[in-house]
């Protein structure tokens, strides 16, 4: 119980702090009742693929606009957005591979054409509303596949090639033969998941080498791939 002896001073503030908290109240009510339904929390597709994000609001509310962001740990950047004043704008780097394909305000789909790996992540929809504000959820998307090339340089008899390679799930990669040497390694990872890795081995013995080819394997969970080094048809090898 609130003390009855207020000056009339604080009786108003105390009268407008109780409106403030009932309109609160009353907003949170209706914030409740409503959400947002996605398709699905998670799709995994193969690169290439065609895949459809999907989500609906479940309450009849004043859409002002609709918006599609990626989502990351650092910010979320809008992809593509929606409302019947402006129509639709897709940004750039999704253009020609990615669209609406539902225009409902209340219901909102987007359909990448042909998945790319770094399209690998979690994406927000936004039903922007008026007075009541945003109303987001959230669905995340797995592109497998596996990207790698090989590179090398030959010089003075020493041989220095890297092997790259970048996917998702997490790509590993090894020799079939490191003439007794070891390979440097660096891996960084992406916020969307997607591992990048790169193995530099370094063979100074070109008579080592002249015996054999060298090939570099990379594979991940879904897929593998060999990439070799002819060394018999190398000029410098003597």
């Amino acid at each position: 119980m609130e003390n009855l002896s207020f000056s009339p001073v604080k009786q108003i503030l105390s009268s407008k702090m109780t409106f403030q908290a009932l309109v609160l109240s009353l907003v949170c009510v209706v914030l409740g009742k409503a959400k947002v339904i996605t398709q699905t929390e998670q799709r995994v597709v193969k690169v290439g693929d065609s895949v459809t994000l999907s989500c609906t609001l479940t309450e009849p509310k004043d859409i002002v606009q609709v918006t599609w962001q990626k989502d990351s740990v650092k910010s979320q950047s809008n992809i593509a957005t929606y409302s019947k004043s402006t129509g639709l704008k897709i940004q750039k780097p999704y253009q020609d591979r990615m669209n609406f394909t539902s225009l409902m305000l209340n219901h909102t789909s987007i359909t990448f054409w042909s998945t790319r790996v770094d399209d690998t992540g979690c994406y927000l929809c936004l039903f922007n509303t008026f007075p009541l504000g945003s109303f987001a959820g959230r669905s995340c998307l797995g592109v497998s596949g596996l990207n790698a090339s090989i590179h090398y340089n030959i010089s003075e008899g020493h041989l220095i090639a890297t092997c790259s390679a970048v996917g998702f799930p997490e790509p590993t990669i090894s020799w079939n033969n490191v003439f007794n040497y070891t390979p440097t390694q660096e891996k960084f990872t992406y916020d969307n998941g997607v591992v990048s890795i790169t193995s530099e081995l370094k063979v100074y013995d070109s008579q080592n080498i002249s015996k054999e080819d060298l090939t570099c394997r990379v594979s991940n969970e879904n897929e593998e791939m060999e990439l070799p080094i002819s060394m018999k048809k190398s000029r410098w090898l003597r």
